[in-house]
């Protein structure tokens, strides 16, 4: 008896206590896969790009800038996006996996295999398009260029 009073107090305060809802979630996910850290991590790596795109503007507009940079809108912003593809529970199970050792592991190394899978697709994109220009000049494509 005491269970079902428990039960239906839970229920009756809005739900189980133990549920969160899915934009909750999905802000815990963002949490957990750094992705608002990573994204900071980027910004921080472009300013410099756009410095030297646009020599001569002081430091302190780049303070300015990165004083600007809405982190929560941001996360707002993929809140509908994982809403979209993912059902409630589909999020709940990326939680688990990310929670878990492998997911943790996943997360402590994708900084790294992402800078290292660039570096490969550059090498690789390089060495391909040499090889192109190769079989153009062979085929007599680029003798006008």
């Amino acid at each position: 008896m005491k269970r079902c009073i428990v039960i239906i107090l839970l229920i009756g305060a809005g739900g189980s206590v133990f549920s969160q809802t899915k934009e909750e979630d999905i802000v815990r996910l963002l949490e957990l896969t750094d992705t608002v850290a990573l994204a900071s991590q980027a910004l921080e790596a472009y300013i410099p790009q756009l410095s030297a795109l646009v020599p001569g503007i002081p430091d302190d507009f780049w303070d300015m800038f990165r004083e600007k940079m809405d982190m929560e809108s941001f996360v707002q912003g993929y809140i509908p996006l994982y809403d979209h593809f993912f059902s409630h529970e589909e999020i709940k199970d990326m939680i688990a996996f990310y929670e878990s050792p492998t997911g943790r592991k996943l997360i402590e190394v994708q900084p790294e295999m992402t800078q290292r899978s660039m570096s490969f697709g550059q090498a690789w994109g390089q060495r391909l398009g040499q090889q192109i220009v190769e079989e153009l000049q062979r085929g007599g494509y680029l003798q006008n260029l």
